[in-house]
């Protein structure tokens, strides 16, 4: 379990590629005081995919990195 205060507002499962060795790809969308980020993960195991969405977007949003917004110089 992750208490990360973070809402899940979008989870999303795509294939990639076919067969029966088949890439997923998952996106999710999580939410954090009005900061909105997507998380992108991709495995040949679904699970294994959407923990790495979910591990990608926790480190946008709870990250420290604030980047400037690219209309606003």
């Amino acid at each position: 379990m992750v208490r990360s205060g973070c809402n899940l507002q979008l989870y999303s499962v795509n294939n990639i590629t076919d067969g029966t060795d088949s890439q997923g790809e998952v996106t999710v969308r999580i939410d954090k005081g009005g900061r909105i980020v997507n998380g992108l993960g991709s495995d040949t195991d679904i699970v294994i995919a959407s923990a790495k969405a979910y591990i990608n977007a926790l480190n946008k949003v709870l990250g420290h990195n604030e980047r400037a917004h690219p209309q606003q110089v």
